[in-house]
């Protein structure tokens, strides 16, 4: 299966009916759509990264703007596969959103001195195929004489979706830590900022796999 084809498998492929998911979604209008959600992800994530840097803006604040900007994370996905609105815009939006999403938390714990930098810098580092892949595949169709359109673009896999969710909610979690200063949750979100550091490797050796296999050019 190709990364294009991971893509619709993820983020809908035709409606489904019944369960919890169900039940979530019926409570979005109908006219507000995945791309509605994803978009709102980065403005709330922009806005997060404002805050972060405006020293009046207490923790509580950013818990507050933080969790609603990152619950759209699955409600869109929910929203894509109930309802079966599969589109190519979503599927780029969305692992954008999941990266400036996540600068924002990085930059929020590094700026507020909740969590070492060093470690943050090595998730961060397993994102390295964002710029990576593409590049090789620019030089790639030079090599071989082919035109550079359409733009390489690397889909997300599951596990990097999975590494995101991870860093996220570790890194969520180390912020209400620090604001209501339960050192046992710390441990916690410690806990899935660590596990997304391993995660990320995982997705990054497949995403230079699927690179080998020709799966991105």
């Amino acid at each position: 299966m190709t990364q294009a084809q991971d893509a619709i498998g993820e983020r809908g492929g035709g409606p489904r009916r019944g369960g919890f998911q169900a039940a979530v979604v019926s409570l979005v209008p109908r006219w507000i759509t995945p791309n509605h959600l994803t978009v709102c992800r980065i403005l709330g994530s922009l806005a997060l990264i404002w805050m972060t840097f405006t020293p009046s803006v207490g923790l509580g604040w950013l818990i507050i703007v933080g969790f609603s900007a990152g619950i759209s994370d699955n409600l869109d996905g929910m929203v894509a596969r109930q309802r079966g609105l599969v589109s190519k815009l979503g599927a780029f939006l969305d692992p954008l959103a999941d990266k400036i999403y996540a600068l924002a938390l990085i930059l929020t714990l590094w700026w507020r001195g909740l969590f070492d930098w060093r470690v943050l810098a090595l998730v961060v580092a397993m994102d390295l195929h964002v710029v990576a892949i593409p590049l090789l595949i620019v030089i790639g169709r030079l090599r071989r004489g082919q035109p550079l359109w359409p733009a390489p673009w690397v889909q997300t896999n599951r596990w990097g979706k999975l590494k995101t969710a991870f860093f996220a909610w570790g890194m969520g979690l180390t912020v209400i830590a620090a604001w209501a200063e339960w050192t046992w949750l710390r441990l916690v979100g410690a806990a899935g900022i660590w596990g997304a550091l391993g995660l990320g490797f995982i997705a990054l050796v497949n995403y230079f796999r699927a690179w080998w296999r020709g799966d991105f050019a």
